[in-house]
């Protein structure tokens, strides 16, 4: 038979209330308490009066003591580092016969200062090592030097130190005020430094001769009073002030050679508050770890101090708990024998939510698929669980479908980079391919570089395989005619063409003069020799800068200057060159160098307008994004020496850029994509396969601590993939022992990783993927044991 949760639970209550006779229990508690708090507050008062009537008598003696010593001649006489001053014995003797003060001292006028410390009463002195045997410390400052004289019981010197620090005796707080009061003064309780512990200082001005004598009383007197007034051992009596530090307590150790106490410094939070929201005395009940506390609190007039007790209230209560305890007996039986009934009531709903949590943390772990139902005689809870298998195999179809439509974009995007340029060929697709093979190699090897290194998890593995089918979906942004620039005049066409039409020319202007020179009478052999001369070095020097065109391994300078003398030459131009040519083409012209035609031009040049600017770029972001890699002042230079001097390739500084730049973009594009949290390193992935393991690579300069096992398993699968290429127009495709030999290079100048190329090459992937995707003539045999 099945019920409703609300049925299940009401029984349980009904059961629990019948069973309890709450009210009875509280109302005997209550009065119980009232009779227990009114008895602890008579108790306090005489407590208070006490300590009042204690404070009083140690406040008149210490001050019988400063006025007795008024007309005390030795006090006058002048300090000197003469520890046996004539105040000696009467110090000493003060000392001796009052076992609270834990020093006395005088300073005068001039700020020397003297005092005698009781090392007994003094035990945090053990800071400045005092011998075994040593009684006092005689403590004397003069200016800027501190002398610490130890002395046996006979007042005999034992150790000197001599420390130099800046102490003004007279500008300390007891000083000023003993000097404008006629009567002794006493501080506020503050911790004393010499020794470290809380405590008054008394002082009083001698015949208002600028002399003070001060004595330090310390609260261990005080606390062994308090100690004689608690209620009972777990009960606290103590002292303290507005701030609510603790001044004494009578839980702090009462012996003089134990340092100052094992207890709290500052009293309850709750009696702090309390505190702050009323003065008066008053009566606060708290729990602090499980305890309940009652504290009692009341200030005492003229100390601004107060004075609180803490109580166990359980302990407190326990006498008067008596009458209750046949009730609790007889409600405690019934109980017991109610236990079994809600123990049975209460699993009827426990289990079936226990079961649905699992369940629920399967959805949590993304595991759809097991998620089943539950067996429960709660109605609720049964649908409940019908509903969490329906929204799981809802939630898993849904998935599934996400999955297909984000991998087949993912392919689309990398497919499209392929498609865009045959210079790229299938590269995105065939670098995660050799990607994936080596992760799995490494996620399995157990030698030392890659034990801790795994990637076994389905997430894992579709993390980084995204990561490698998008390394290069910024190249998207980054021009075709740039990426495939086969010479070094090449934009979106080759402009050898252009540059020949200026060949042409010249040839016809040669022509011209010739005929001009005939027309001229002008000797006939003369002017044929100055023609053929002309047009044979028009035909040189185009040949010239045409094979220079082509680009190579390195141009040496004096291809440059023969580029720089070539253009030097000159025709002339009849036309507008600003006619016919676009909005954005034609801002790059200098509207205010208009010149009048025909024009002398030169026949190669580097012109304003062959300059494209690099505009609203944020070198702020940049440079916070961690990018490194330098920026060209131009987006572009199209001039014609400028480009035909390129010393290696066909690539201009600006055009190398923008080719690297796209591994920025693939960065700054998949860091803005939200991707879950167990994809948060796809950009990682796919923006690390260019850095080197020494920081010589591009965009952020990493290192080798700074890139993770992928990042530089997807730098080898690109590199190797590149090499062995076959679909490049503009080279010929390596060899496998070609390639392999050229990744050794670059493990040797820790641009790739010696271990994964070790293991690159000892679980034979290369040969695994030279036969599906080399051309038999590349595959030759690799001799990998010299790169072992």
């Amino acid at each position: 038979m099945k019920f409703s949760i609300k049925t299940n639970v009401l029984t349980v209550f009904l059961l629990i209330v019948a069973i309890i006779t709450s009210s009875l229990l509280f109302a005997q508690y209550y009065f119980n308490t009232k009779l227990a708090t009114d008895s602890t507050d008579k108790m306090f008062q005489s407590i208070t009066q006490d300590v009042v009537d204690y404070k009083y008598e140690h406040y008149k003696r210490i001050n019988n003591i400063l006025q007795a010593n008024n007309n005390n001649k030795n006090l006058n006489t002048i300090i000197s580092y003469d520890y046996k001053h004539p105040a000696l014995h009467d110090l000493t003797q003060i000392l001796r016969i009052n076992d609270g003060i834990s020093s006395i001292y005088f300073t005068q006028e001039n700020g020397n200062f003297y005092k005698l410390v009781n090392i007994k009463a003094s035990p945090s002195l053990n800071a400045l090592h005092a011998p075994k045997n040593a009684k006092w410390i005689v403590i004397i400052s003069i200016k800027n030097e501190i002398q610490y004289t130890f002395l046996d019981t006979n007042l005999e010197k034992i150790k000197l130190i001599t420390k130099t620090k800046e102490f003004n005796p007279t500008k300390r707080p007891w000083y000023l005020e003993a000097i404008k009061s006629d009567e002794p003064i006493h501080t506020l309780p503050y911790m004393f430094l010499h020794p470290n512990i809380m405590g008054i200082t008394y002082a009083y001005e001698l015949n208002k001769k600028g002399t003070v004598l001060a004595i330090d009383y310390t609260t261990i007197k005080l606390n062994q009073i308090l100690s004689m007034q608690k209620f009972d051992k777990t009960s606290e009596v103590f002292l303290f002030d507005i701030s609510g530090t603790k001044v004494a307590s009578s839980d702090y150790k009462l012996k003089i050679d134990d340092n100052i106490s094992n207890a709290s410094k500052t009293i309850d939070k709750s009696l702090l508050d309390a505190l702050k929201t009323n003065k008066d005395s008053k009566i606060i009940k708290y729990t602090e770890k499980d305890i309940n506390y009652l504290s009692i609190y009341t200030q005492l007039s003229n100390y601004n101090l107060y004075l609180g007790v803490k109580l166990n209230s359980d302990i407190l209560l326990a006498p008067y708990n008596e009458s209750l305890q046949y009730l609790f007996i007889l409600s405690i039986i019934i109980l017991i024998l109610s236990v079994p009934l809600i123990l049975f009531s209460t699993n009827l709903i426990v289990q079936p939510i226990k079961e649905l949590i699992q369940e629920n943390e399967k959805i949590k772990n993304r595991e759809f698929h097991k998620v089943k139902g539950i067996n429960t005689h709660i109605i609720e809870f049964e649908e409940l669980s019908t509903s969490l298998v329906n929204m799981s195999t809802s939630i898993d179809e849904y998935q599934d479908a996400q999955e297909e439509l984000l991998e087949s974009i993912v392919k689309l995007i990398a497919e499209a980079i392929d498609a865009k340029s045959p210079y790229t060929g299938g590269h995105c697709h065939r670098v995660p391919e050799i990607a994936q093979l080596l992760v799995k190699e490494a996620s399995d090897s157990n030698i030392a570089q890659f034990k801790e290194f795994k990637l076994e998890s389905e997430d894992e593995l579709r993390e980084f395989e995204i990561g490698a089918w998008l390394h290069d979906c910024g190249k998207v942004t980054t021009p075709e005619y740039v990426v495939d620039k086969s010479t070094k005049l090449e934009t979106i066409n080759d402009r050898i063409h252009e540059v020949r039409t200026r060949f042409e020319v010249l040839w016809r202007d040669a022509q011209i003069n010739y005929l001009e020179s005939r027309l001229n009478n002008e000797n006939i052999d003369t002017a044929l020799e100055t023609l053929n001369k002309a047009q044979k070095k028009l035909l040189d020097d185009f040949e010239f800068i045409a094979s220079v065109n082509i680009g190579g391994e390195y141009m040496s300078e004096d291809k440059q200057n023969r580029v720089k003398e070539i253009a030097n030459q000159e025709w002339k131009r009849h036309f507008d060159d600003t006619l016919g040519l676009g909005e954005v083409e034609l801002l790059r012209y200098d509207k205010q160098l208009k010149q009048e035609l025909p024009v002398a031009e030169k026949l190669l040049s580097d012109k304003k307008q062959h300059i494209i600017q690099r505009e609203n770029f944020d070198y702020e972001n940049y440079e916070r994004d961690g990018f490194k890699e330098e920026v060209p002042e131009h987006l572009y230079n199209y001039g014609e020496v400028y480009n035909l001097c390129i010393e290696k390739g066909t690539l201009s500084y600006e055009e190398r850029y923008k080719i690297n730049e796209h591994i920025i973009q693939t960065i700054k594009m998949l860091e803005k994509i939200p991707f879950p949290s167990h994809m948060k390193k796809v950009p990682e992935y796919a923006g690390t396969h260019h850095e080197t393991l020494i920081g010589t690579g591009y965009p952020r300069k990493l290192n080798k601590n700074e890139l993770s096992i992928p990042a530089r398993i997807m730098a080898i699968a690109d590199v190797f993939e590149a090499l062995t290429a076959s679909d490049r127009p503009y080279k010929k495709a390596k060899t496998l022992s070609e390639s392999i030999k050229i990744m050794s290079f670059m493990v040797k100048d820790q641009h790739l990783d010696e271990d994964l190329f070790k293991l690159f090459l000892q679980t034979d992937i290369y040969k695994s993927y030279a036969k599906k995707y080399l051309k038999p003539e590349q595959i030759d045999e690799v001799d990998i044991e010299q790169y072992l």
